[in-house]
């Protein structure tokens, strides 16, 4: 049976909770909803007072001031980080699909440009395509420039074969992004379902582990029960009932709304700023090598799970990266005529040194005996005691 939850089913379901029911499922939920003065209120009323380890406890919280503040500044860590861990392959997602655009309309060029500008059958364009995956690009690439510059090819052998190998490339490069773009959907899949544990809530609560587990099932319980009612409201009568998971589905459901868009700051990735800029541009426009390209992609979307590594800045430091990335792509041409123009730059033989326009063999021009008196008098004489 598939389910008909809303956001408004998820929030009426909470609502109808008590306060404590209803700050777990705040909390639980904490990428997509935001805590209520309510619960933040309750939260600081219901930690314990250190100070008393026995017997009553007091009457009224003096801290409670402090104890907001901190509830408050916990609750936002945690929803940062959280909401960043989606945003993070969310913005892999946005990348690598508009590239993928790209890299397909460019390969579309280079093949039209190979069969009617080069003259290339439909059996070695098949052959190329074939030897893709395991050909030694770099290898290649210097072989035909060696044959270049020896003067073995002439100048559309090199560009049809220089073309060849671009074309290769292309699809080389379309294939990892494909898989690079399968990683980054399970990881936002996985991101958007993961609920607070019990030990973060514990820590923004300020309450002892042990006493979240009671607390939390009952929450869920009312919770779901609340839910189910909506679900079958909206049920089709006919429909055989089928068992769901509705706390899976609700996760499901709500990984689905818009990402919030962060605003981080530059951390100091690629030392410096426009280091990192040039590094982005190689990486769009394809100038990287192979391995240089592996490597730089590992820097700007690995996440660093250990405390000492920063945990928290982890995420935004793969964030800046792609936003600027998005950036280059909104003001790079990816146009028919642009990509083409990009691959026939990229195919044009450079001439041999011997061919290159000679150097200019003029001398310094030398000034005559009265050039140099004039020169004198307009800088004047030297004095006498501070010559030598």
């Amino acid at each position: 049976m598939p389910t008909t939850l809303r956001f408004e089913h998820i929030e009426s379901a909470i609502q109808t909770l008590p306060t404590q029911g209803r700050t777990m499922l705040q909390l639980l939920l904490l990428q997509y909803l935001d805590l209520s003065p309510e619960s933040i209120a309750y939260m600081v009323n219901d930690q314990p007072d250190s100070r008393f380890q026995a017997g009553n406890q007091p009457k009224g919280n003096p801290l409670s001031l402090e104890a907001e503040r901190n509830i408050t500044s916990r609750a936002n860590q945690y929803r940062d980080y959280y909401r960043q861990k989606r945003e993070r392959p969310g913005m892999h997602i946005e990348f690598l699909t508009q590239e993928l655009k790209n890299i397909d309309k460019t390969i579309q060029i280079a093949e039209r440009l190979l069969t009617s500008d080069f003259e290339l059958t439909q059996n070695a364009l098949q052959d190329a395509k074939t030897q893709s995956p395991s050909i030694l690009l770099r290898q290649e690439l210097r072989k035909l420039e060696r044959g270049w510059d020896n003067q073995e090819l002439s100048p559309k052998e090199y560009q049809t074969q220089r073309l060849l190998l671009e074309y290769q490339a292309l699809l080389r490069r379309r294939g990892i992004f494909r898989r690079r773009l399968k990683f980054a959907q399970n990881d936002f899949i996985v991101s958007g379902n993961s609920p607070l544990q019990d030990h973060e809530i514990a820590h923004i609560w300020g309450i002892p582990l042990g006493s979240l587990v009671a607390r939390k099932v009952k929450a869920l319980q009312h919770f779901l029960t609340e839910l189910q009612k909506h679900q079958d409201k909206h049920s089709a009568p006919d429909e055989p009932l089928q068992p769901i998971n509705l706390w899976k589905e609700a996760l499901d459901f709500l990984s689905q709304r818009p990402i919030e868009k962060s605003m981080v700051e530059y951390d100091g990735l690629g030392k410096t700023e426009e280091a990192l800029l040039d590094q982005l541009r190689a990486f769009v426009d394809g100038s990287m090598s192979e391995p240089e390209e592996s490597k730089f992609w590992t820097s700007i979307t690995k996440v660093h799970d250990t405390e000492f590594s920063g945990t928290w800045l982890s995420q935004a430091r793969s964030i800046f990266a792609f936003q600027r990335l998005n950036a280059l792509l909104n003001d790079m041409d990816f146009s028919d005529e642009g990509l083409e123009e990009g691959l026939r730059v990229k195919i044009y033989p450079q001439l041999p040194d011997d061919q290159l326009a000679p150097e200019s063999d003029d001398k310094p021009i030398e000034l005559s005996e009265k050039g140099v008196g004039v020169l004198n008098y307009f800088a004047g004489e030297q004095d006498d005691k501070r010559r030598g």
